[in-house]
C-alpha cells in the first residue's frame, strides 16, 4: 500500500465516463477495483487496454438494481476500500413503467450501494463520489425557451415522479430518476451519518474520446452520438430540424478529473458540484467540424453558419464558480473546439477499425 494513494471501488467501469476515470485513477497511482456486469465485460475492457492488466481488479455485479447487489463486493474485499465512485445507473429508454423500470432502479442502485458501504465497508472509507447529472439541477419545463437566472448548485429540477409518469415522456422519466437518486443519496447521509462523506458531480452533455470498448457504430455512447457522430453518419439532414435535449457541454476528461480530485480534496466534502464548460449548439458543432476537417465536407451539412443558436432556443446558463473554488489552482475547462476535435478524431479512428472487421 505504500506506493498507492488508496483503494478506489468504481461501479459501471465499462461506461464512457467511468472508463476515463479508471484511466486517470491508474495514472494517479490509485489501486482500482471496478465493477462490471460479467467476466466477459471485464475481458473486453482488458482486450481494449492490455496495459490495465494487473492495475485493475474486477468484480461482477450483474444487476445494480437488484436487492443487496453489492454485498458480495464488500464481504469479499481482501483489503477495505478507501473511496467509492458510483457511476453506474440504469438507463433504459424502452420502458413501460417509469416508476418500476426507471426511477426505482436508479434510486435503489444508489441507496443500496451507500447502505453496503455503511454497513459492510468499515470505517476506512473516506468519501463516496456520485456521478450525478445536470438534469437533476435544470428545469425540465423551462430550460430552453426563455433564459432565466443561471443555474447554481442550489437549484433542483422541479420534475417529480408523478409529473414524469403523467407526461409519458421518457426524458422526463430519466430526469426524475437522476434527481430522485441524488436526493436519496443526500438523505441517506443525513439519516445514517456514515463514516464517509458525499460529493456529487453534476455534468451537462459529456463529450470526448471514448476509452470504453466500442465494437461498432451502434456502441457509440449516446451523448457523443447525438451531439457529434450523427452529423457524420447521415442522421442529420437539415440543421433547422435538429433539437438537442440540452445546450451546454463538458469534456469527459474534465468530468473524470473532477471525480478524481474530489477523492482527496477536503473542500469537496458534502458538496454537489456543477461541471459545465459552455454552450453547444448544432451549428457550432457543424462550423467546427467543417473548419477543421475539410475532407469531411461531403459528410456533413453546412447549415446556416451565421445563426449559432437555433430559432426559439434561449438556454439558461450555469454558474460554475464552485468548481473553481473547490478544485483550486490549475482547474479549468476545455473549450468546445478542443472537445469536438478530440471526439471527431476518436470517431474517425474507430471507423477505420470497424471497416477492417
Amino acid at each position: 500500500m505504500a506506493d498507492t494513494k488508496g483503494i478506489v471501488f468504481i461501479t459501471g467501469a465499462s461506461g464512457f465516463i467511468a472508463s476515463q476515470i479508471v484511466s486517470d485513477l491508474i495514472e494517479e497511482t490509485f489501486s482500482v477495483v471496478a465493477s462490471v456486469r460479467s467476466e466477459a465485460k471485464a475481458q473486453e475492457i482488458l482486450d481494449t487496454h492490455p496495459d490495465w492488466k494487473g492495475k485493475v481488479s474486477f468484480v461482477y455485479v450483474p444487476d445494480i438494481a437488484a436487492e443487496r447487489a453489492f454485498d458480495h463486493v464488500f464481504k469479499d474485499a481482501k483489503t477495505p476500500f478507501d473511496f467509492i465512485i458510483h457511476t453506474a445507473s440504469p438507463v433504459n429508454f424502452s420502458v413501460d413503467d417509469f416508476q418500476k423500470d426507471l426511477i426505482d432502479p436508479a434510486v435503489r442502485g444508489t441507496t443500496d450501494l451507500l447502505n453496503c458501504a455503511h454497513q459492510l465497508g468499515g470505517s476506512k472509507i473516506k468519501r463516496f463520489v456520485l456521478l450525478g447529472s445536470a438534469v437533476a439541477v435544470l428545469d425540465s419545463f423551462n430550460d430552453k425557451g426563455s433564459a432565466g437566472p443561471d443555474y447554481t448548485e442550489e437549484d433542483w429540477n422541479p420534475v417529480t415522479a408523478a409529473s414524469a409518469i403523467e407526461s409519458n415522456s421518457v426524458v422526463l422519466g430519466y430526469n426524475a430518476s437522476k434527481k430522485l437518486a441524488e436526493q436519496a443519496a443526500w438523505q441517506f447521509i443525513t439519516n445514517n451519518k456514515p463514516s464517509f462523506d458525499l460529493t456529487v458531480i453534476n455534468p451537462d452533455i459529456v463529450l470526448g474520446p471514448m476509452l470504453q470498448p466500442v465494437r461498432s457504430a451502434k456502441n457509440v455512447n449516446a451523448t457523443n452520438g447525438f451531439a457529434i457522430y450523427d452529423f457524420l453518419n447521415g442522421t442529420y439532414k437539415d440543421v433547422e430540424s435538429i433539437q438537442f435535449p440540452f445546450y451546454h457541454f463538458v469534456h469527459v476528461r474534465d468530468v473524470s478529473r473532477a471525480h478524481v480530485l474530489s477523492l482527496t480534496t477536503p473542500a469537496a466534502a458534502g458538496q454537489r458540484i456543477l461541471v459545465v464548460a459552455g454552450l453547444i449548439t448544432p451549428q457550432l458543432v457543424i462550423n467546427i467540424i467543417r473548419k477543421n476537417f475539410p475532407e469531411l465536407h461531403d459528410r456533413i451539412i453546412e447549415g446556416n453558419p451565421d445563426r449559432i443558436v437555433p430559432e426559439g432556443v434561449d438556454p439558461r446558463g450555469w454558474v460554475t464558480k464552485k468548481s473553481f473554488d473547490i478544485f483550486g489552482q490549475g482547474w479549468g475547462y476545455r473549450g468546445l473546439e478542443e472537445t469536438v476535435l478530440d471526439t471527431v478524431n476518436c470517431l474517425l479512428a474507430f471507423e477505420k477499425g470497424w471497416e477492417t472487421k
